[in-house]
């Protein structure tokens, strides 16, 4: 703190310490400072810039995530299990969904969190190649559904209003076409879960149907590119 004319001394460990606080949603040198109570520019003694802030920040973060594995789950239902828990996440720590879709990995703690998935596909038969599609893959959907809902809900309430005529347009949108309400009543009512399980339970069904274990993942893509 700033105490009689003088700055009081900090630490690279404090830097992180108060950016995790912050959260990536929030994180910006200036909030570091406020934080710490001195200047930016003492910040950036530090850091270099914004973004090797966000990734040390990032990084001290994803350090907190720990996969858990059912060896008893087949291949399927273990990549479900690993996108609920990435949901869990980063749901909880908002920013974290960005920053996962920015660059990944960017340091240890993102490359100890692909090592695990490898590892743990390669009980059940993949070579890392297609250990890293498929868990690179649901990775991908899932935090990309995370963002949305994100997205959504810091707009709710940032301007809620706009969200409120937003959806009011959406609606009167989707009754000026029959086929398009004939397919929304046929979607029973369901919760932002109930989405993400269908998405992510189809994904992953999927995605081992086409890459079972054994498969090379070079193979895989010359079908797929002889089909089309």
């Amino acid at each position: 703190m700033r105490t009689g004319g003088r700055t009081a001394t900090f630490s690279h460990e404090d830097v992180v310490a108060a950016g995790v606080r912050i959260g990536l949603q929030d994180l910006t040198v200036q909030a570091v400072a406020d934080a710490l109570g001195v200047t930016p520019t003492a910040v950036y003694r530090h850091v270099p810039s914004r973004a090797a802030l966000e990734t040390l920040v990032g990084e001290a973060i994803l350090n907190e995530l720990t996969l858990h594995d059912d060896p008893e789950h087949p291949t399927a239902a273990h990549l479900v299990a690993f996108g609920r828990q990435l949901r869990r996440f980063t749901l909880a720590h908002p920013g974290t969904a960005q920053y996962l879709q920015r660059l990944f990995p960017r340091g240890p703690s993102g490359v100890r969190l692909l090592e695990t998935q490898i590892r743990t596909l390669a009980g059940r038969g993949y070579a890392p190649a297609a250990a890293t599609v498929l868990s690179s893959a649901v990775a991908t959907v899932t935090i990309g559904i995370v963002a949305a809902e994100q997205a959504q809900d810091a707009q709710a309430r940032i301007d809620p209003p706009g969200a409120e005529e937003n959806t009011r347009e959406a609606l009167a949108a989707m009754a000026g076409s029959p086929l398009v309400q004939a397919a929304s009543l046929g979607i029973p009512a369901h919760t932002a879960d109930d989405y993400f399980e269908l998405v992510l339970t189809s994904l992953a069904e999927g995605l081992v149907a086409k890459l079972p274990p054994g498969r090379d993942v070079a193979d895989l893509a010359a079908a797929l590119r002889e089909e089309h």
